[in-house]
């Protein structure tokens, strides 16, 4: 009952900008919404994939969430209303019967939000109306995209794997096609540095012992609906919404990582964010050389902040006046990053609250958070550090933490190596 009373204060406070989903009979198995904008070259071939994944226990909603911004001409809303009416009256027919095909329209968007983080959004907070209405609080939703493949075992991967009753959400693992007759050869040598560039970005903060430490993959994570409206939901900003819904859904515990299946995100270029794989594909096609474009964030960075974290204990005892001493232990860029963000104004804030330094190690984190990491890197990397080429800096991670990789001669083979790296590591919040 109190979970059910959640989910009616969430949806209080976020009322639906569509009309309600329309089901019958027992509670869907999960709820996959995609946000789709101008996808109709490639939303076919992705309801193809999941329609050709085994059958969980139950029935599968799939929501696609056709959408457009005010600043959008009437020809493309119209073209957008015209595949929406494709959707339902023609690829629908072609689902089996365990898969449920809705198709919510939301045009005119506002500009300040329009993107794929409020088109998800508009998606998930419809499917946890739904659970809600069905009293289904412990229900799942899964994000994807309008690009992306699944493999035959998706859901019921997804499903094994939330039988556990403490496991809340997850990230499904992922892989990029590498190789293929769907891009040029050019895009997947991109696309290998650029997945490289994210497993090393993620190795790096766990060797610095950073806890939180998960890929935001828009297109591969699952929640229940419940822990979804604890965290205040699906972010609206235009991008790395997947990023800031993470940050506050992963200390919320029962966090892990799916690694029984495969979510396949595509390597394609796009011009809708200014960042993430797209924006990514973008610059390197472009000749560009920056941070996941050939190029990544200094191991140096890293080792600095993994000295950091393991004096952290030491910060409960001090006083305010003796924090700038202390932080002499501390490398140079390191240092000037926590006096410059005023780190330690906020942790005299934070301790007030902690009556033991048991408490203060678990909240730690909450101040140093992963937006926090990536305001450090950022700033370094401005003012201290180099960038460098990722399949160096990835190497060097390996090399320091003992790892062999003697036969990573290329980025693709150094790739395949963080990828078993990463399953062979499995990681959960409790």
């Amino acid at each position: 009952m109190q979970a059910h009373k959640i989910l009616g204060k969430y949806l209080g406070r976020h009322p639906l900008l569509t009309p309600v989903l329309e089901w019958d009979g027992a509670a869907p198995s999960m709820v996959v919404v995609v946000p789709a904008y101008k996808e109709q070259a490639y939303l076919q071939r992705t309801l193809l994939s999941l329609s050709a994944a085994a059958a969980p226990s139950g029935r599968v909603l799939v929501v696609v969430v056709i959408n457009t911004g005010e600043k959008d001409s009437p020809a493309l809303v119209a073209e957008q209303k015209a595949f929406a009416a494709r959707l339902r009256s023609e690829i629908s027919a072609y689902l089996p019967l365990w898969i449920k095909l809705e198709v919510l329209e939301a045009y005119g968007l506002s500009a300040k939000f329009f993107g794929a983080g409020l088109a998800r959004k508009i998606g998930m907070d419809a499917a946890v109306e739904l659970f809600y209405r069905l009293e289904q609080a412990e229900g799942i939703l899964l994000t994807m995209d309008a690009d992306t493949l699944v493999r035959a075992d998706y859901f019921r991967a997804v499903e094994q794997w939330f039988n556990a009753e403490k496991r809340q959400a997850a990230n499904l693992f992922f892989e990029h096609p590498l190789e293929g007759s769907d891009f040029s050869e050019e895009m997947y040598e991109g696309i290998t540095r650029y997945e490289l560039h994210l497993r090393y970005l993620l190795q790096g903060q766990r060797y610095a012992g950073f806890p939180y430490a998960f890929h935001a993959m828009g297109s591969a994570i699952a929640v229940r609906a419940l822990a979804y409206a604890r965290a205040g939901g699906m972010s609206r900003r235009q991008a790395g919404e997947d990023f800031y819904f993470l940050q506050k859904l992963i200390p919320q515990g029962g966090f892990g990582e799916i690694q029984t299946t495969r979510v396949h995100p595509s390597p394609r270029t796009s011009d809708r964010v200014v960042f993430g794989t797209g924006a990514a594909m973008n610059s390197f096609l472009a000749g560009e050389q920056k941070v996941g474009v050939g190029l990544t964030y200094n191991f140096q960075a890293f080792a600095d902040l993994k000295v950091f974290f393991e004096l952290r204990q030491e910060l409960f005892a001090l006083q305010a006046g003796e924090y700038e001493g202390w932080s002499y232990k501390l490398s140079g860029p390191l240092r000037s990053f926590l006096l410059n963000a005023r780190f330690f104004d906020d942790l005299e804030v934070l301790k007030r609250d902690c009556a033991s330094e048991t408490t203060f190690s678990k909240r730690f984190f909450e101040l140093f958070s992963a937006f926090k990491v990536v305001k450090y890197l950022n700033y370094v990397h401005e003012h201290f550090f180099e960038q460098a080429p990722v399949f160096d800096m990835a190497l060097t991670l390996l090399e320091q933490r003992g790892l062999n990789c003697d036969d990573c001669w290329l980025e693709r083979d150094l790739l395949l190596r963080y990828r078993e790296l990463e399953l062979e590591e499995s990681w959960f919040i409790s």
